[in-house]
């Protein structure tokens, strides 16, 4: 098994409330003499149910967006001095010297070469050994997958510590292309009627995601660090659903990138969870009522409802998800770090022996569940 030590959050200053973001979409297209219902935007942007989120590219050239060079350039930038400033936190919080840490994990769909962690290596005086592990494509369910192939490392390194961070910039697209996507697909829609589902997509994944970074140090079990009371992961589960990869994730498209998020993920959530998590369960002799905590990627409300409806679960089991989601948005990979964070942070631990359960799920379609233990 591999322990929990600390967590760490970071998010950037700029927060932007949901009218703000919405009424500057509305202004978007009533500028570029699009024919859109513009109530449609405030409708999906309300049904969310957030209150506004943090974005680390500002949006005062959202009319005049920067080429694809310099908002790149400065997205990396911003995914590093955020990962920085959280990991940094992080060891200040485990008392954990950066050469003492092992192996580092780190997840982002923010494109860099060399990666996120090589260049944080810069920056942190972390040794030239250390073994690293960057994960790209996984999407929101990054911060789960990262923590279970981080436990798989541990298992076989039982004296090692390990790092995960993730860290996700959405105000990304609002660079230039969610504009330039929105123009050319309501620009086009006459012709092509087909494309209002993705324009719905759009509108939707607009609405939801937001900036923000979250890191985990984790020790194996012969660590010094592993100690009683910390969370344990005890066991994951991964799956894939065959032939759904057209319901989430991202598209290179002629404007820029499209976020894709189809309606049906709802119902294959409660497909892949269903299966994915009574198998867990099983394999430990758990029943779903003896899981007191709930850490489930708020993937938007109807992931959330979807999650409540699958297991019977409580009004109140995942208020945790339903508030991360209103206080920053969907973060993708860093969320269920984040979530985790809150839990460890807010000076009431968990009583010894109870299980929680911390749920992904992202492109592929796939879902990925974390069994743990206090």
């Amino acid at each position: 098994m591999a322990f929990i030590v600390a967590t760490a959050t970071g998010l950037p200053t700029k927060y932007y409330s949901q009218e703000v973001l919405a009424n500057l979409l509305r202004r978007y297209c009533l500028t570029m003499l699009l024919d859109f219902d513009l109530d449609t935007i405030e409708r999906f942007f309300k049904n969310v149910m957030i209150k506004g989120r943090h974005f680390a590219l500002p949006l005062e050239s959202f009319y005049d967006p920067p080429n694809i060079g310099t908002t790149t350039k400065a997205a990396i930038t911003s995914a590093v001095n955020l990962s920085e400033l959280t990991v940094r936190k992080l060891l200040e919080r485990a008392n954990l010297a950066p050469k003492d840490v092992s192996q580092i994990t780190s997840v982002s769909l923010t494109v860099s070469i060399p990666s996120l962690d090589a260049r944080l290596m810069n920056r942190i005086p972390f040794s030239a050994n250390l073994k690293r592990t960057p994960l790209a494509g996984v999407g929101c369910m990054g911060g789960a997958i990262g923590l279970s192939r981080v436990a798989d490392y541990l298992r076989g390194h039982p004296k090692e510590a390990a790092i995960l961070f993730a860290v996700e910039l959405a105000s990304f697209l609002w660079q230039g292309s969610l504009q330039g996507d929105l123009y050319y697909m309501i620009k086009h829609l006459r012709e092509e009627p087909s494309l209002y589902s993705d324009i719905i997509s759009t509108i939707v994944t607009a609405a939801l995601f937001g900036d923000g970074a979250a890191a985990v140090l984790m020790v194996g079990q012969d660590h010094p660090l592993a100690q009683a009371g910390r969370p344990q992961i005890i066991n994951s589960q991964s799956i894939l659903i065959p032939n759904t990869e057209d319901l989430m994730g991202m598209d290179i498209v002629d404007t820029g990138m499209r976020n894709i998020l189809k309606p049906q993920v709802g119902e294959f959530i409660k497909v892949g969870l269903r299966q994915a998590i009574d198998g867990l369960l099983a394999e430990h002799n758990i029943s779903i009522d003896q899981i007191n905590h709930w850490i489930v990627h708020p993937g938007g409300p109807k992931v959330i409802q979807a999650v409540e409806e699958e297991f019977g679960l409580d009004e109140h089991a995942l208020d945790l998800s339903r508030e991360t989601l209103a206080k920053v948005g969907n973060l993708s990979s860093p969320t269920v770090l984040y979530m985790l964070d809150t839990i460890l942070s807010d000076g009431k631990q968990p009583p010894p022996g109870t299980y929680g359960l911390l749920v992904g799920m992202g492109p592929g379609f796939s879902q990925e569940v974390i069994l743990l233990q206090w």
